[in-house]
């Protein structure tokens, strides 16, 4: 098995990086996908693990058309396979915002959104301090998980933890508020 060599490095993505791009393009992921640069990391680390697999000399031309084409359709493959992930995903997803978004709230009398918001400090008591974080960017500042991660410096996969946690955590509200 080869590895990629630093020295190598600059000049192999210059050449190859267009097939992570067009494996993207392919799979109907456009540069605005909130996942864009996610994706192209998943690519271009999938190119690299097939040039460590691929058994023939890039530097014959009837290898590097070979090469090519395997990488391209196995980085597609990646990107598909990504793609499902997120969607599953969301299709999991018990988002917090429902107890404030602005259909909820023109569906909800003043006393309902009243309990809410009396209810919201105790939601908060339930929460670890990135969870509050996140239930109070979330919330009051409107924020989406991109503006939340680029606020407080982290990924957006971190905030995607604390909007999960918090939906378990605070399943038990809406429970109390549906009813």
């Amino acid at each position: 098995m080869r590895t990629l060599r630093e020295e190598m490095a600059d000049d192999f993505f210059f050449v190859h990086t267009s097939l992570v791009h067009g494996a993207l393009k392919k799979c109907g992921v456009l540069r605005s996908n909130q996942n864009y640069d996610d994706l192209v990391q998943i690519g271009l680390l999938t190119l690299v693990k097939v040039y460590e697999q691929f058994p023939e000399d890039l530097c014959e031309e009837e290898y590097f058309y070979q090469f090519t084409g395997f990488a391209f359709q196995k980085i597609k493959w990646a990107v598909i396979d990504e793609l499902r992930k997120y969607q599953l995903k969301k299709e999991r997803e018990e988002t917090v915002s429902e107890f404030f978004d602005d259909e909820a709230e023109s569906s909800r009398d003043k006393n309902e959104d009243w309990i809410v918001w009396q209810l919201f400090p105790s939601m908060l008591d339930c929460l670890a301090p990135n969870e509050q974080i996140y239930l109070n960017e979330t919330v009051l500042n409107k924020l989406s998980v991109t503006d939340i991660a680029r606020k407080h410096k982290v990924s957006r996969k971190t905030v995607y933890q604390w909007k999960n946690r918090t939906a378990l955590k605070l399943s038990h509200f809406k429970a109390v508020l549906i009813n």
